[in-house]
């Protein structure tokens, strides 16, 4: 199993659409927590944890992850992407397209999923008509949403009808990423769990480095540090693994109770937590909703969420300047978290509405972050406005800047400027009564309209 190449492909779409039967019926091996096995699954009929399985061939060793269809679990699948290297959306042919078919698909495009299977289940409920009718929709939205799928099968996990050619088209289609193998060890923790007479158990995918029996650990966010004692690929022991591969690592000095997934298991002192971040962010199309300035939004990063606050902003001449409501649909905000989240430059973070009705679209946009502060600064500014009063040979005069001469003169070698984006500068005081001498770049008119910036560094948390 070692010599196989890891793949891993996730398994999403709205809920009752197949995919956990789907993936019973492609693997050859079911883990983690298997497939509905929490007993909240069992009880309430649905999948609502990421479910692991796998199937291999002569070259691949491929992780299908079953993530949850409920609306209420879109979290889950947003977590499930963050460690996938392909899909497959699942589509009842006796259903058709649903809200939570696009809203996953729409996932998978924002965190960068560009190998898409679509399978069209449950095709023994109904004729060759209906099946081609779903075929028609899911097209549709694939072109709406720049989707390319590799290719589309209809299946049936009650007659086993399309399964085998889903297999085939699978691994013949299937490309693994370049993965980094060199750097600081990476695993985003999906499961953690006690096994009598072992201790801790963490289950998860490497990112990034390598892991080896004997290495010394740390869990991020808390600082937590074990020694691992062993580690399995689905339940096969070895003494290594690298990027790509999915294990199982003992480290009995973890406490369980205190590993939450999101957490990170990385090299000593090699990760840090974010309290804020700067993004850019490009909006979702499918999104109807405003963007406004301390909006509340669900921000995922890797496999953690975090009550987050949003501030769009632009930058002139260096300075941040916060704004009421983003321009354009691709633009910088600063990223207020509630709690700590490790993080890192360059990670993709997924923006959502979780307030907003199912029936809704969510997802707000996708950002990649670009820094990682502690206190977010940005400069607020605030105007003064005056007049032109007089129009002299080689200047004019201004009023309205400065109420007071000592004002005035403090007010020298500021840049001021028209409505009409016309720049000048204020070159002295005159008089007594606040009145400013500025010289402009171009033409201005008498009683036109003067404009001073300043510009006041604030800091910004959340909830503050």
């Amino acid at each position: 199993m070692q010599n196989l190449i890891p793949v891993h492909v996730g398994l999403v779409g709205h809920i009752d659409h197949g995919k956990t039967e789907l993936a019973k019926c492609l693997s050859d091996k079911v883990f983690t927590a298997g497939l509905d096995k929490h007993p909240q699954s069992k009880k309430r009929g649905i999948t609502i944890d990421l479910g692991f399985s796998m199937f291999s061939s002569d070259k691949y060793l491929v992780t299908l992850v079953d993530a949850p269809g409920h609306a209420d679990l879109i979290r889950s699948v947003v977590a499930g992407a963050s460690i996938i290297d392909a899909a497959i959306l699942t589509v009842a042919a006796d259903e058709g397209v649903q809200i939570q078919t696009i809203e996953h698909a729409t996932v998978l495009k924002a965190m960068g999923i560009d190998k898409l299977f679509v399978a069209i289940t449950k095709t023994d409920l109904v004729k060759n008509d209906q099946v081609k009718q779903v075929l028609r929709e899911v097209r549709g939205i694939a072109k709406r949403l720049k989707l390319e799928p590799v290719d589309y099968i209809p299946v049936s996990a009650e007659t086993g009808a399309g399964i085998q050619k889903m297999r085939e088209i699978l691994l013949d289609s299937l490309t693994p990423p370049d993965r980094e193998d060199e750097g600081p060890l990476r695993i985003p923790i999906d499961h953690a769990f006690p096994v009598t007479g072992h201790g801790t158990v963490l289950t998860g995918t490497i990112l990034r480095g390598s892991l080896s029996t004997g290495d010394a650990v740390q869990l991020m966010p808390g600082g937590s540090r074990a020694t691992v004692r062993t580690i399995q690929t689905f339940g096969q022991e070895r003494d290594s693994a690298t990027a790509g591969d999915r294990v199982g690592v003992n480290a009995p000095a973890f406490d369980h109770d205190r590993i939450e997934r999101g957490n990170y298991l990385c090299t000593p002192d090699s990760m840090k937590t974010a309290e804020s971040l700067l993004i850019g962010v490009e909006l979702n199309p499918g999104y109807q909703g405003r963007i406004t300035a301390r909006m509340v939004v669900k921000a995922t990063v890797g496999m953690s969420s975090v009550t987050a606050e949003i501030v769009p902003f632009r930058k002139i001449n260096g300075r941040k300047i916060p704004l009421k409501e983003p321009e354009k649909r691709v633009f910088e905000a600063a990223l207020l978290l509630k709690e700590k989240v490790p993080a890192e430059i360059g990670n993709r973070v997924l923006l959502m509405r979780t307030d907003m009705p199912v029936t809704s679209m969510r997802i707000v946009g996708c950002g990649i972050i670009n820094d990682i502060v502690r206190i977010v600064t940005l400069d607020q500014v605030r105007t003064k406005h005056g007049e032109i009063s007089r129009i002299r040979d080689e200047n004019v005069l201004i009023e309205g800047l400065a109420r007071t001469k000592k004002r005035a003169q403090s007010l020298k070698g500021r840049t001021v400027h028209t409505k009409n984006g016309v720049k000048g500068k204020i070159l002295d005081s005159f008089g007594t009564r606040g009145v400013v001498v500025g010289k402009f770049d171009d033409e201005v008119r008498i009683e036109e309209e003067i404009v001073l910036e300043d510009h006041i560094e604030e800091e910004h948390r959340f909830g503050r």
